[in-house]
């Protein structure tokens, strides 16, 4: 055969292990040649598995602490508030009701069944017709016309009295409620920051006996003033107790209670309610 062809042959078949290229043989699947594993690195950067510094760790805790101290700030302040106000509606759920059943005991009020305290008192100074009464709060003295019947300023079954400290006590003559046809003495007054309630024992015959100490009932604490006012037809507002004599009685009544707190000023509750 001549050389070229030799040459030519060998050249297809590769080289020998003396400097010649023999056969070259197709890896399997999956497989990598070792020049291809060896260049692998080259074509792409080796990354290096690092862990956190100390520092950092520290830095991290610090964080996640300084977060935890703020929450807890503000759940705690959070909690409080509603504290404060869950107090403050339990108070003024209790200053309502009170409110509530003064109104109840003027609506249940006697009118011409029975004299009132103040009409008894009247007739025992000897106020009557054409008479002059002085006003009270500061108010002018109030002359009766000739032929006015005069009356006291708190319709009758209503009375109001103040002790020796200006403390404050309201009576009112009411139906009982649970006995038709009898009535009973009901009082409110304030005692130690305490708005009490006593009611007497029902009867149909007057006098009707008075509420006695085992009848009393706390009805609102932390009370720092109870008052009322009565209005009289014509002139305004007027401070009770009176025993002023008037052409009307009153229409209405300003029930005033004002109720202390923790800090600030004491909270007022304030309710007017019509005498019809």
């Amino acid at each position: 055969m001549p050389r070229a062809d030799r040459a030519g042959a060998t050249g297809d078949a590769g080289r020998d292990g003396r400097g010649l290229r023999g056969p070259q043989q197709q890896p399997a699947a999956g497989q990598r040649t070792d020049s291809t594993c060896r260049a692998a690195p080259m074509n792409r950067p080796r990354r290096c598995q690092a862990g956190f510094t100390l520092i950092e760790v520290m830095i991290a805790v610090l964080i996640m602490a300084l977060i935890s101290l703020i929450a807890w700030r503000g759940l705690d302040s959070m909690t409080r508030t509603n504290d404060r106000l869950q107090a403050r509606m339990e108070e003024t759920a209790r200053t309502t009701r009170a409110l509530q059943q003064i109104e109840m005991d003027l609506t249940w009020r006697a009118t011409v069944e029975l004299p009132s305290a103040a009409t008894e008192a009247l007739a025992a100074d000897g106020e009557g017709e054409g008479s002059e009464s002085q006003g009270d709060a500061g108010g002018a003295p109030q002359t009766a016309k000739p032929g006015t019947p005069m009356m006291p300023l708190l319709p009758a079954g209503l009375s109001a009295r103040r002790g020796l400290q200006g403390a404050f006590t309201f009576e009112v003559v009411r139906a009982a409620a649970a006995r038709p046809g009898q009535w009973q003495r009901v009082q409110w007054w304030l005692q130690g920051g305490t708005l009490y309630r006593a009611a007497g024992e029902a009867s149909s015959a007057y006098p009707l006996p008075a509420p006695s100490a085992a009848d009393r009932v706390a009805v609102v604490e932390g009370v720092a003033n109870f008052d009322m006012r009565a209005y009289e037809p014509g002139q305004g507002w007027r401070s009770l107790p009176t025993i002023r004599a008037v052409p009307k009685p009153a229409t209405g009544l300003d029930v005033l209670v004002s109720v202390r707190r923790s800090a600030g000023p004491a909270l007022q509750y304030r309710r007017v309610i019509a005498l019809n």
